[in-house]
């Protein structure tokens, strides 16, 4: 019998030393909670570093274990309970999780150690969160093995250690974009392959409820979305349902052709009975914004040995120079709301009939208008769509929230009086937010600020300043990083205080300002 782990019986079962009795100044940590404000944050911010280091030596001992346990077995493992198997069963009984669970921990650090070393180390050294490897690793999935997985690599943790922040929808696109303009036909073959495999489903749960779900291309996901969320907004302020709640109301309605109301029971509602059908026969006029580049328009093209640096630095250890000539790239779209598609999925929804395709620039020098003729305080739509397009999400540090969904906020507040002295309406002048950030900067001792970059031409800074006086980046991957082609569209100069007004005409004014 073996004595192994005996020693460890009666205390504690995982770690070992108990973290709460290790030494906290040896580790960097604070000794006491009593702390200001901005001591507190200073110390989450450390923590995360210091949660993303702990994460990665974690993976890195996983890592260890397969290479001990698995390696040697895996050309020749025909058990029915494999090496693999075996390994992933020390360490769920080890840490008492489930055999998934430790078959993922196992799978993800193989992927970081085979695959994705570069990002291991931004994992290290708490450049990226922990909470974004497990979707880094899954949207790379398709690289595994190719020749080209070195680039894809070095591509996303070049991008991981820009200035900035992230969000999970900015991971996800970035790790999208990188692998999709690699291998357009691999990309291809699996949205043929995931379109023949849509489907619908439902499922019961507890208390009585039941999910329905469908998988449907993203396209049609957004139309799908935008129906529901059309119909729902059909109600008075007094509905006591929660936005969610009357989604799954109006997709009901939507689906058996009923009437769709608000509930608040008050007389005078003019919601009362709302022609599911008749909003429904209106998503013709529903516009799904896809954003991509005019050259992804006529497909892949032999890939440029010198367009990256960091193609250059990976190339050595991951593609040969023969293979790297006939390597072609594609581009991709952005679907608004919905992410990263590939360049063949942009050109098939070019062909189709229904599509217009509106250039956002005409190809000259000749600056775009960046006001309404009227109103100087409104963008025009030239400059509308160029900011979305630019920002794609709220550009709030962490947020998700799609660009096309929200604000456009003047970041410097508009000067009704004289535009000229401040806030003018320009692509560095706006910024989109969704409701929430717009209304926390509007309302609370939140600052932002937005400037060109000086060492990125057409490019812009952006910063969130917290009330205690912490000053966030914004997000390190935008548009322009997804359609470079945005930097070279220009606006001309707002009018100036007083132009194209009638006479006696005045600007609204606001309450209270900002300011």
């Amino acid at each position: 019998m073996s004595d192994r782990g005996v020693g460890a019986v009666g205390g504690a079962q995982v770690g070992g030393v108990a973290w709460g009795a290790r030494d906290h100044a040896a580790m960097g940590l604070p000794v006491s909670f009593d702390l200001p404000v901005g001591g507190h944050l200073d110390a989450l911010a450390d923590l995360a570093a210091g949660a993303a280091y702990l994460e990665w030596r974690r993976y890195q001992h996983a890592a260890a274990l397969h290479t001990e346990i698995v390696v040697p077995e895996e050309d020749r493992d025909e058990r029915a309970v494999d090496a693999f198997a075996q390994c992933a069963a020390r360490v769920a009984t080890t840490l008492s999780v489930s055999q998934y669970v430790a078959e993922r921990l196992l799978d993800d650090a193989v992927a970081l150690r085979d695959r994705l070393p570069r990002v291991a180390e931004c994992l290290r050294d708490g450049v990226v969160s922990a909470n974004f490897i497990r979707a880094i690793v899954s949207r790379t999935e398709l690289i595994h093995g190719r020749l080209y997985q070195g680039l894809v690599d070095a591509d996303i943790a070049a991008a991981l250690r820009k200035p900035g922040t992230w969000s999970t929808a900015r991971v996800r696109d970035l790790c999208d974009q990188m692998v999709y303009r690699r291998d357009p036909d691999a990309v291809r073959e699996r949205r043929e392959e995931a379109l023949k495999g849509r489907c619908f489903f439902t499922e019961a749960g507890l208390d009585g409820m039941g999910t329905v779900g469908a998988t449907v291309s993203a396209e049609r996901a957004a139309v799908v979305a935008r129906v529901v969320e059309r119909l729902a907004a059909q109600v008075c302020k007094h509905d006591s349902r929660t936005k969610t709640a009357r989604a799954s109301d109006a997709l009901f309605a939507l689906v058996k052709h009923a009437p769709f109301g608000c509930d608040c029971a008050r007389p005078e509602c003019t919601f009362t009975v709302v022609d599911a059908d008749e909003v429904a026969a209106n998503a013709a006029r529903i516009v799904i914004h896809v954003v991509a580049d005019t050259t992804t328009l006529t497909g892949p093209v032999p890939a440029n040995t010198t367009t990256a640096a960091v193609d250059e630095a990976a190339a050595a250890d991951a593609v040969p120079e023969s293979e790297s000539e006939r390597e072609l790239v594609d581009g991709v779209g952005f679907v608004a709301g919905l992410g990263i598609i590939s360049g063949a999925h942009v050109r098939d929804l070019a062909a189709d009939p229904d599509t217009l395709i509106r250039p956002l620039g005409d190809g000259t020098d000749t600056p775009l208008p960046a006001t309404q003729p009227a109103d100087p305080y409104r963008p025009s739509a030239a400059l509308d769509a160029n900011v979305r397009a630019r920002d794609q999400y709220c550009t709030w540090p962490g947020c998700n929230k799609p660009a096309w969904d929200g604000d456009l906020d003047h970041i410097t507040e508009y000067d009704h009086t004289h535009p000229e002295n401040g806030g003018k309406t320009t692509a560095t002048g706006l910024g989109a937010k969704c409701r929430f950030h717009h209304l926390l900067k509007t309302f609370g001792d939140f600052v932002d600020d937005q400037y060109d970059d000086p060492d990125h031409p057409g490019r812009i800074v952006r910063t969130v300043t917290i009330p205690e006086g912490r000053t966030v980046l914004g997000p390190a991957h935008t548009g322009f990083d997804t359609h470079p082609g945005l930097d070279m569209i220009v606006f001309g100069d707002p009018p100036a205080s007083g132009t194209n007004k009638q006479s006696g005409e005045r600007e609204p004014t606001r309450p209270a300002p900002r300011t």
